[in-house]
């Protein structure tokens, strides 16, 4: 019975990369029959030094504001093994098909930490859970700061303040609610995260901030690129990102990620044209940032990998 599981289990993760390489090669297909992609590399690599270093370094803060929050969510590790784990951990997830990335954190978790496999994968779901309260929390934020002003900022700042307090105060009222027992570990471990309160602030500020630098980064990228005001460019960040959490994901997001940007696009009345070439290049700047965050990972672990 195990080798016909193993079996199956195969056959899945084989089904799973030739979809996501066919959407890959789709993808390039549909975007070289409607855009020049040499001119949308090309106005990447003609934009100006100071602001191409802006945008780099919004988005290296972001990836190491993620590395802190993984050094604290396994403080058993040292900060470099940490570090090296969480860049190899987004670096598997931005590249590998159908989310088989993210199965990297619990791995790694376990390799580095001797943590339970079970352990790290309700780790990973809860700092997901995190990423899109405040994904969504920020978009909203800016997306209407034009329309509501101040009364944006205000909801951002309550975002920022109040959500870890309704985190602590929600979890533990699913207490009553049955679980299958595979998930109850999970939620157990959920409830000591949400009531662990100096862990959970510290978990919160470095995974707002995290997003706040992408986002900054990302819309200065397309405001600068396309002319259109940040404001606007918002919402095609914020259905590209969306994409992750897709089950159906190409080879290094293509495909998912063109899509979520082309509809969150809609939302501002942008052409689909336009909207998939600033979802290209928002891509090619997230697989940029990827490469080389995904270097730096694999060198902070190589003493750990040559050393046993």
């Amino acid at each position: 019975m195990a080798p016909l599981k193993e079996n199956n289990r195969l056959k899945t993760i084989h089904f799973k990369i030739i979809v996501a390489t066919l959407l890959l090669i789709a993808t390039i297909w549909v975007a070289s029959s409607v855009l020049d992609l040499a001119a949308v590399v090309t106005a990447i690599a003609s934009l100006p030094a100071q602001t191409a270093l802006v945008i780099f370094l919004l988005g290296a803060i972001s990836w190491l504001l993620r590395g802190l929050r993984t050094w604290i969510l396994f403080e058993q590790l040292p900060l470099t093994e940490a570090l090296g784990m969480s860049f190899v951990h987004n670096t598997a997830n931005n590249l590998a098909p159908m989310r088989l990335g993210e199965l990297a954190l619990p791995m790694l978790a376990r390799w580095l930490g001797n943590v339970e496999f079970s352990v790290g994968m309700t780790s990973l779901i809860w700092i997901r859970l995190l990423d899109l309260i405040s994904l969504i929390g920020i978009s909203v934020c800016i997306v209407f700061l034009p329309t509501a002003g101040t009364i944006m900022l205000a909801l951002l700042a309550a975002l920022i303040f109040l959500t870890p307090l309704l985190i602590a105060i929600v979890v533990p009222k699913t207490q009553h609610i049955r679980l299958p027992q595979i998930l109850e570990q999970a939620r157990s471990q959920l409830m000591y995260e949400a009531q662990n309160g100096k862990r959970l602030h510290r978990m919160w500020r470095l995974t707002i901030l995290a997003w706040l630098s992408k986002i900054m980064g990302m819309g200065v990228l397309l405001a600068t690129l396309s002319g259109i005001p940040m404001t606007d460019v918002i919402t095609t960040i914020l259905g590209a990102e969306l994409s992750s959490i897709l089950p159906i994901h190409g080879l290094a997001g293509a495909g998912s990620y063109e899509a979520g940007g082309i509809i969150g696009s809609t939302f501002m009345g942008l052409s689909p044209v336009l909207a998939l070439e600033m979802t290209i290049q928002l891509h090619i700047y997230v697989l940029s940032l990827t490469a080389v965050f995904g270097i730096l990972g694999v060198l902070l672990l190589l003493k750990r990998t040559l050393h046993g």
